[in-house]
């Protein structure tokens, strides 16, 4: 009963049932399933339905061991009939210096000799992968069998995951974290269909945020332009602008100003056109960073003011304290510490009423880089421990790794070297962990 059930949603259950019934010796099979819910409800049929036992490997990303390796292991008190399910090898492919596809390339001939059935579960985007980059090993496949969600499913799913993700969440997120949560996207963009294409625009908005807080700026560009497509397509203008801001940001960390400065003025023309204040003001701000790296201070501060302007019109607190900040480091940057702690004085008293914690942080910091270049270290190194504790306060971990590198300047100027190495430490360790190249 419970196969006809699963056969009603999911024809290909019984093929892949027959295929393994039916194997004698070696087989490599693949089921794509982007979803580990639908994975289960088709593991737990099988299981039901099938004559032959199954013995099951689940992949870790901390065991280093080769996998087919790992599967005679299992296979030494297995029946010889058994069927072998393989999870999570997706798991397996952001891990550095671990050359995955390679491995299955390279080692494809032991999966044959140990003489049993085979079937790796896994999302369509490794599944691609595979095809693309391991050959030699997809030329052993005996089939590939794709199972999808029902389109209620989908959408419910869909609407979880985004209603999960906050504004900020990425910069609170371990590298781990910033890893599972890249399977978790892919595997449900690979779920959506042309009809979902909102869901696919935001989906892929922070997919590219999570690319490139790992300093995976190619793929962070890829999915900036994917998603631009489908904004034009749909004529979301203020997505659009916002996307053409993401990927002039992309361009920028990679030192490509003219690339950067020309998304950031068709961005900046989408969003006048449409009357996005706020859009137009984070524009304005960014044309202003991207003069600001150019040397270009004239222009970054002509742009910051006029992005000032709109964020007060506004009302947009959040902007302005973040605009005041920006104008400061014109000023720190030409030398004039009175005006740029000016600015930044008055940038903390807006973010501390808003009780914007990450800017009230961030803030801060920039106050004790100026007693720092002043040298009043008693007073940066103040500032700087109020920063630090805001950060840990509320999981700023990026924050926390720049203060801890600032702290250890301040030790480091004094001579204090141990002091500086320990804070040093400390932040390499942050860094390291979320993946902050």
């Amino acid at each position: 009963m419970t196969e006809i059930l699963a056969a009603d949603k999911h024809p290909n259950l019984q093929y892949i049932r027959r295929a393994l019934q039916r194997c004698k010796g070696f087989g490599l099979y693949f089921a794509r399933c982007n979803t580990p819910s639908l994975r289960d409800e088709l593991v737990a049929t099988l299981k039901e339905n099938l004559t032959a036992p199954i013995v099951e490997l689940t992949l870790s990303p901390e065991n280093d061991i080769f996998i087919d390796v790992q599967m005679a292991q299992l296979l030494e008190t297995a029946p010889e009939n058994a069927i072998v399910f393989i999870y999570d090898i997706e798991k397996l492919f952001y891990v550095e210096n671990r050359h995955l596809l390679a491995e299955l390339n390279w080692r494809r001939g032991f999966y044959g000799r140990m003489n049993h059935p085979v079937v790796f579960w896994l999302p369509e985007f490794l599944l691609v992968e595979l095809f693309q980059n391991s050959p030699d090993f997809m030329d052993w496949r005996s089939g590939v069998y794709e199972f999808s969600l029902p389109q209620e499913q989908k959408q419910s799913l869909a609407n979880t995951t985004w209603q999960t993700a906050n504004e900020n969440f990425v910069e609170q997120l371990t590298l781990k974290e910033k890893e599972r949560w890249i399977l978790n996207l892919q595997n449900l963009l690979a779920e959506l269909d042309d009809e979902q294409s909102k869901t696919k625009s935001e989906l892929l908005n922070r997919l590219g945020l999570l690319y490139g807080s790992l300093g995976k700026y190619d793929k962070a560009l890829a999915c900036y332009q994917q998603n631009l497509v489908i904004q034009q397509s749909n004529g979301d203008k203020q997505g659009e602008g916002a996307t053409l801001n993401n990927i002039s940001q992309i361009y920028k960390v990679r030192g490509d100003v003219n690339s950067a400065l020309r998304y950031l003025e068709q961005s900046l023309k989408v969003r006048q056109d449409i009357g996005d204040k706020k859009g137009e003001g984070a524009t304005l701000n960014n044309l202003a960073t991207t003069a600001h790296a150019r040397g270009d201070y004239d222009s970054a501060l002509r742009y910051l003011e006029q992005s000032l302007k709109i964020r007060q019109d506004i009302g947009d607190k959040q902007g302005e304290g973040a605009t005041l900040n920006n104008i400061s480091q014109i000023y720190d940057a030409r030398g004039d510490y009175d005006s740029a702690l000016r600015y930044l004085e008055q940038s903390l008293k807006i973010l501390q009423d808003i009780g914007d914690k990450k800017g009230e942080g961030t803030t801060l910091n920039n106050i004790s880089q100026i007693y720092d270049a002043r040298g009043d270290y008693d007073s940066a190194l103040r500032y700087l421990e109020q920063s630090l504790k805001i950060q840990q306060d509320i999981g700023d971990k990026q924050g926390e790794g720049a203060t801890l590198n600032n702290i250890s300047q301040i030790y480091n100027a004094r001579g204090v070297y141990d002091s500086a190495l320990r804070y040093l430490e400390q932040s390499l360790k942050i860094r390291q962990a979320i993946g902050d190249k």
